[in-house]
């Protein structure tokens, strides 16, 4: 059913490669966001999730913007430069501790992720697309969707070792240092192995990203027992 010679297009392959780490960090760490903010911070689960909004509010507002940069000045920067931001962004969050202050500890390293993933996301799917003959992007959207998923269950199914079992202060900031660790391995792979040359990138417009990943998954919910 999958062609494996599409893989022997070097943007799909490395794109793809970089959306194993980049994907497995976004739902490590949006997961360990979430379940810190109300198990330790004391949050509602309402609470949590308004205080995830600019994930969404900024993916929004800047996706499209960097899609056409990406279009005209290809991908490969975008996509080595926004995961470095987003990882820049955990760094920021690693200063969580007692007494907690979500204002400064952990509102701004939300926005730099935010900021970070945004940049990253509309060339990265841009530069799959592109890479592959249009009679193929619909194979080459589902691949890439498919891995976005395996990676992030698989990162979830690990969070409670990488965690050490509580989701306490010093569990929060080990899962955010794997996090702006993952996220800096995606800009690294999209840095060596991303061609700025391959592929009409113009041409992939934006209802065609927008059926792959131009956007990050919402948050996970987590209900109290």
């Amino acid at each position: 059913m999958m062609p494996l010679n599409i893989f022997s297009a070097r943007n799909f392959a490395v794109g793809n490669l970089a959306t194993v780490f980049l994907y497995g960090a976004v739902s490590l760490g949006t997961l360990i966001i979430t379940l810190f903010l109300q198990e330790t911070a004391g949050l509602s689960a309402t609470e949590a999730g308004l205080a995830t909004l600019p994930l969404p509010v900024l993916s929004f507002l800047l996706a499209r913007l960097f899609g056409t940069l990406a279009g005209v000045h290809g991908p490969r920067l975008f996509m080595a430069v926004g995961p470095l931001i987003a990882a820049a962004g955990y760094v920021w969050m690693l200063m969580a501790r007692e007494p907690f202050n979500f204002w400064t500890q952990m509102l701004p390293g939300l926005v730099v992720f935010a900021v970070g993933l945004s940049v990253t996301v509309s060339p990265l799917t841009a530069a799959i697309l592109a890479a592959v003959d249009p009679t193929q992007s619909g194979i080459g959207s589902a691949v890439n969707n498919a891995v976005s998923r395996i990676s992030g269950l698989i990162a979830i199914a690990l969070t409670g070792v990488i965690l050490g079992g509580a989701v306490d202060f010093a569990g929060f900031r080990r899962g955010a240092l794997v996090t702006a660790a993952l996220f800096a391995v995606a800009g690294v792979i999209s840095a060596v192995g991303i061609r700025n040359g391959q592929g009409d990138y113009s041409g992939v417009s934006q209802e065609t990203t927008a059926g792959c990943l131009d956007r990050p998954p919402p948050p996970p919910a987590y209900v109290r027992r």
